[in-house]
């Protein structure tokens, strides 16, 4: 509880600061005009909900320009400022992915890409996602796959971090940024000066948590994508003899029954 926590008021004060400028770092990639055709589909599904709406890029906003009515919750006030300056037509408030403050069955999609591996308890932000979407209502949401290489090495890397003193991790935090601004002529990487605590703000989700959760619910189907990243279309669909691991990031399609 305590490290949870920590993770919401870090990422409420500190990572905020600099969301906005990353996301424009990492551009709209074909994965995210993906996603958008996805939560697009229906002309029906009117009224969504992001979880973890940032600064309202680029999710939101492309919903809004299709004419949607568009709602955004985020945990840092900052964020939500930024949205209702930019993107005036859409209703946004302050809020906590495990607790939101809607009535059941009010939307018709919701969904929350790029930000699960922030969420201090997944699961009950996912059960909170689905009491809030109508019956035969769509969420959508991805993680990063703990299982994949990649991931093993930055759960490995945090574990190593957690166990030094703060000194040490201090000085390594100092020692990159001085290198990306000495790089800066090259590539831009943005530098970040908060020397607090590491509290494991970045964790990558195990999916067979995510799938033991979900078979105990009676009340959805389910579809499960991978993401290949160069290709034309990003998301292929997970078959039974699939190796979910062989993807770093996995994207859930999931149904709420009627």
């Amino acid at each position: 509880m305590r490290n949870s926590k920590k993770r919401k008021e870090y990422m409420k004060n500190i990572y905020s600061e600099n969301w906005s400028r990353k996301r424009k770092e990492y551009g709209i990639e074909q994965y995210d005009k993906d996603l958008i055709h996805e939560l697009s589909k229906k002309d029906g599904e009117r009224k969504i909900l992001e979880v973890g709406i940032g600064d309202g890029f680029p999710y939101s906003n492309a919903l809004d320009e299709m004419g949607r009515e568009v709602y955004g919750i985020d945990i840092s006030p900052k964020l939500i400022d930024m949205v209702k300056e930019s993107l005036p037509n859409i209703n946004v408030r302050v809020g906590d992915s495990e607790d939101l403050e809607f009535t059941e069955k009010k939307f018709d999609v919701v969904f929350c890409f790029r930000c699960t591996w922030y969420f201090p308890d997944l699961n009950k932000s996912i059960s909170e996602m689905l009491r809030v979407v109508k019956n035969n209502g769509l969420i959508m949401f991805d993680i990063q796959n703990r299982n994949h290489p990649i991931h093993q090495k930055m759960v490995k890397r945090n574990n190593r971090r957690k166990k030094n003193h703060p000194f040490i991790n201090i000085v390594e935090k100092y020692i990159k940024n001085i290198i990306k601004i000495l790089i800066r002529p090259i590539v831009f990487y943005s530098t970040e000066w908060s020397f607090q605590t590491d509290v494991g703000i970045e964790t990558p989700t195990d999916p067979n948590d995510v799938l033991t959760y979900l078979k105990g619910r009676e009340d959805i189907r389910c579809k499960l994508y991978g993401v290949k990243w160069n290709h034309s279309f990003t998301l292929e669909e997970i078959k039974l003899k699939t190796d979910i691991n062989q993807f770093d990031r996995l994207v859930y399609k999931i149904w709420k029954l009627g």
